[in-house]
């Protein structure tokens, strides 16, 4: 299965009124649109969170169109900058879980992820709630012989970035490890939210950051304060995930 991971995207209906991101975010997003669809036998695509900027009626209209030129299936998360309501909205035919957040399964054949909700209203940081953190234990307890992904907006572990470290996923992490390494295979955890790609080791799991197309941080480890933009090549992360057990990720550096 050759799955894609994307984030942060950060759509707004008035270019160059959104704060950090860039007055081209939506031209930039709908060309990356373009080279997902073009990518050969691409399976899925991952979208994890802040699909919009500021959460307004009129950005998920722009979301709309702009996903509708994506031929691949996707799956989409909320970030802290999206609004519950008008996400479901503009993508009503997943099977949530529950009718408030928006949380849900997918698989097919060896591959499954599980697509959670840690948007917190007013606040930057993320939580994983009980109700959520039990149904991800009742999935996981179904047998399964396979890859296990789990997507959702904010990292549950430190990136070395220190101010941007703050807030991340700021309740459920410890219990969303302690479920990942009941798995038999390595789980893989697909984020975003700090805008750098980044790879990291989080108890027996392995956690993929995804960076942005509307902006994207300069490279500052343990920063006191929020590091500036920087205009380096965007990425997006493609996993290659075989029936063995075999997990391969390349990084596509698309012309956008």
């Amino acid at each position: 299965m050759r799955l894609a991971h994307i984030s942060d995207l950060h759509i707004t209906d008035a270019p160059g009124t959104a704060g950090l991101t860039r007055p081209d975010a939506v031209t930039r997003a709908r060309a990356l649109m373009a080279d997902l669809s073009a990518f050969p036998d691409l399976d899925l695509v991952v979208i994890t969170g802040d699909t919009v900027n500021d959460a307004r009626p009129e950005e998920y209209t722009v979301l709309a169109d702009v996903l509708a030129g994506l031929t691949v299936p996707f799956l989409i998360v909320p970030g802290n900058h999206d609004d519950r309501a008008l996400l479901r909205g503009c993508v009503p035919d997943r099977p949530y879980a529950n009718p408030d957040l928006l949380f849900h399964a997918w698989q097919q054949d060896h591959v499954r992820v599980f697509a959670l909700d840690s948007l917190s209203p007013g606040e930057v940081g993320g939580r994983l709630l009980p109700p959520q953190i039990d149904w991800l234990e009742c999935q996981l307890a179904r047998p399964f012989d396979g890859h296990t992904l789990v997507a959702l907006h904010h990292p549950p572990c430190a990136a070395g970035m220190g101010r941007l470290d703050g807030p991340i996923l700021i309740e459920g992490a410890g219990d969303l490890g302690d479920l990942l390494d009941t798995e038999t295979l390595p789980a893989t955890i697909l984020c975003g939210h700090l805008h750098r790609p980044f790879t990291a080791r989080f108890g027996h799991s392995m956690v993929w950051a995804a960076t942005s197309t509307a902006f994207q941080f300069a490279l500052d480890l343990g920063a006191p304060d929020e590091p500036p933009t920087v205009t380096e090549p965007f990425q997006y992360a493609v996993h290659l995930l075989d029936d063995a057990g075999g997990h391969v990720v390349h990084h596509r550096f698309p012309d956008l």
